[in-house]
């Protein structure tokens, strides 16, 4: 039986706050765990990170200073991975110019006006 503190409220016994606490220590440990899905890997890395490269729709094979225009109706944005293996510029509303700076492999990405895009593997060689 608990006893009234001068504070008016109600002491209980120590056995009872003690399992009071540790209720809500494993209550909340289930809520946390609860929380993580299950097969949970580590999140993504960054781009710039990983040596690893998108799956390509087509391959590209350069020799270091070649160019190559591709033709691509309806483009809309162009990225590149890295900008000191290829470089690319825009000719006209519907070409893109590769040109091979350095050997190595990058990625090539080009949208249409509908929104699909186009991954090119660039791999110039020595």
């Amino acid at each position: 039986m608990g006893h009234w503190g001068s504070s008016g409220l109600r002491r209980s016994h120590p056995e009872v706050a003690f399992m009071a606490s540790r209720f809500v220590a494993l209550t909340l440990g289930t809520l946390l765990l609860s929380a993580l899905p299950a097969g949970a890997k580590e999140p993504a890395a960054r781009a710039g990170d990983s040596k690893e490269l998108p799956p390509a729709d087509e391959t590209l094979t350069l020799k270091k200073g070649a160019k190559q225009v591709l033709t691509v109706q309806g483009m809309s944005r162009v990225a590149l991975g890295d900008p000191s293996v290829a470089d690319v510029k825009t000719t006209g509303k519907d070409g893109v110019e590769v040109s091979a700076l350095a050997k190595g492999t990058t990625t090539l990405i080009i949208w249409g006006s509908d929104g699909k895009r186009r991954t090119y593997r660039i791999v110039v060689d020595g």
